[in-house]
């Protein structure tokens, strides 16, 4: 049963939905910086995991429909999702490669550059104030990017996806 294919494409369709789920969970509103980008979590590690399969397209599917999700502009976050995609693609086996902790270091730097570009852009379009607690929300992210990769490879290798 888990080498059916229909199978496999279920199961990560619900981690991804489970992601988003997790994204639009309500905070407390003083909190709402500090929120993991479960999303980009995710798509990363299926990027670096499944680089043929999980790509700049599905990176872009993911950001129309977390644009959907949000009621944002059509297209911010999947512009910035497939760039952002495309590059841990290109890179994968170099990042497969490093330690989990110098990944999460890593994965730090790459979510605030991810939310930085789409404040950029929102900014141009209708002048967005930038929360400062965004990037300790790419801190917080940083710091679960280990247990999400533990957790992620434990399911890929359970569904025997390669």
């Amino acid at each position: 049963m888990r080498t059916n294919p229909i199978f496999q494409i279920l199961v990560v369709l619900t981690i991804f939905i489970v992601a988003f789920v997790l994204e639009i969970m309500p905070w407390p509103a003083g909190f709402q910086g500090l929120r993991p980008t479960w999303v980009v979590l995710v798509l990363i590690y299926w990027a670096l995991a499944l680089p043929n399969k999980i790509s700049v397209g599905s990176a872009f599917v993911a950001g129309i429909v977390w644009d959907l999700i949000l009621g944002s502009i059509l297209g911010i976050h999947a512009l910035g999702l497939s760039i952002a995609i495309y590059f841990v693609a290109k890179y994968h086996l170099i990042l497969r490669n490093l330690s989990l902790w110098f990944q999460s270091l890593l994965i730090m730097a790459y979510i605030a550059l991810i939310r930085l570009f789409i404040f950029m852009v929102e900014l141009m379009l209708h002048g967005a104030e930038f929360n400062q607690q965004e990037l300790l929300g790419a801190v917080i992210s940083g710091i679960l990017w280990p247990w999400i990769f533990l957790l992620m490879r434990q399911i890929r290798r359970w569904l025997r996806l390669r």
